[in-house]
């Protein structure tokens, strides 16, 4: 059973994540274009499965911890399972979509990212069904579920189209520099070497 001082906590967290799925079907239904499947990229597919997932999780675990005698422990264990699985499932598909080595770095990028906030909550849903009188764990998990909810407002803001500023966006133009510099040098390293093999 939840304790009674997380109460407020759960309630909080499941009247937001249902707020917030609120807002995303409205501004789905202001643009339908960035979710109809004939036009969508894969990138898109992605940005609202991992929107979904992310703001689905906390909402559902808070919901299951609410109901009298629940042990939010189980419900974590399923839920970050499942997120496991469909990050995995996004990555396959991305790797695969993506062009060029700038791209595969984003996606690589936002998979582990993923990867590591999941499985982070399926640690301490472990622990926690362990130990499942430890405080401590239960509020290593909470901060969890505020941290995916937080992920997934950042990717339901992509999906919209907003516009963001990311730190992989400062840093492609530069890796695609300097990919492009070591390419073009590598002809004239090449010419200059045979120019001095040819004057022995």
């Amino acid at each position: 059973m939840v304790p009674v001082d997380y109460i407020t906590f759960f309630t909080t967290m499941a009247t937001v994540g249902a707020t917030l799925f609120g807002l995303i079907f409205v501004a789905i239904s202001i643009k339908p274009d960035i979710t109809r499947a004939e036009n969508i990229s894969v990138m898109r597919q992605v940005q609202a499965a991992s929107s979904y997932s992310a703001l689905l999780n906390p909402l559902v675990i808070s919901l299951l911890a609410l109901m009298p005698h629940a042990t939010i422990g189980r419900s974590a264990l399923i839920m970050s399972v499942i997120g496991l699985i469909n990050t995995i499932i996004m990555g396959i598909f991305l790797l695969r979509e993506a062009g060029g080595w700038v791209k595969k770095w984003n996606n690589i990028f936002f998979i582990l990212a993923s990867l590591v906030m999941f499985g982070f909550e399926l640690f301490y849903a472990i622990r926690l069904n362990i130990e499942p009188q430890n405080i401590s764990i239960l509020d290593n998990l909470a901060i969890m579920f505020v941290v995916i909810y937080l992920y997934g407002i950042a990717r339901a803001w992509d999906l919209i189209g907003a516009r963001q500023f990311h730190i992989q966006e400062t840093l492609s133009p530069l890796i695609s520099k300097g990919i492009e510099e070591a390419t073009s040098d590598k002809p004239h390293t090449e010419h200059m070497k045979d120019t001095s093999s040819q004057r022995h």
